[in-house]
């Protein structure tokens, strides 16, 4: 008797706790699983064409790898209605690397050029190459850096609240029971 008596309150404490740890927070996302469509990818397609005077150079717009520079340029295929990129760096082996903002940004079947000179280690660092070097339209050489961004807190619930109340509830009703 007592223990159906025990394993009564049990149900009647725990798991009116457990549903109000279920109830979400103010504070708190809650992931719904819907089964929808499919979204294809797609839309408008613009293109970036990088140029540049090394061969085999390496291209990234905002540190995604894009390809190589192949008989002096590569084409990057961008859907209009995307992110747009920030930066582009092209980077060659005996070269000082090359980044700069992106601040044109092509439209539906369109094409922005974007030339780049890569410098030579050795002469990168002379005052007439550093005072010569051009940059092309669109381009901006300002390179920012944004604080890393933390997400926002979330509460975990109390659902380990109510799970240890019950066990305290249980301990108490335990040594009420064997006196």
């Amino acid at each position: 008797m007592k223990k159906l008596f025990l394993l009564v309150m049990f149900v009647c404490i725990a798991l009116p706790g457990c549903a109000l740890a279920a109830v979400t927070d103010s504070n708190q996302t809650v992931a719904a699983n819907t089964t929808a469509a499919p979204q294809l990818i797609g839309g408008d397609m613009g293109t970036y064409l990088v140029t540049a005077n090394v061969e085999g150079a390496n291209v990234s717009f905002d540190s995604n790898y894009k390809g190589v520079i192949a008989n002096g340029q590569l084409a990057v295929p961008v859907y209009t209605t995307g992110t747009p990129y920030r930066t582009i760096t092209v980077q060659a082996p005996g070269y000082a690397v090359y980044s700069a903002n992106i601040t044109q940004y092509p439209a539906a079947n369109q094409t922005v050029d974007i030339p780049v000179t890569l410098v030579p280690l050795a002469a990168a660092n002379t005052p007439a190459v550093q005072g010569n070097a051009t940059v092309p339209a669109g381009i901006t050489t300002e390179m920012t850096t944004a604080a890393p961004v933390s997400p926002a807190p979330t509460r975990s619930g109390s659902l380990p609240f109510a799970a240890f109340g019950a066990f305290v509830v249980l301990g108490i009703f335990a040594i009420r029971s064997r006196r």
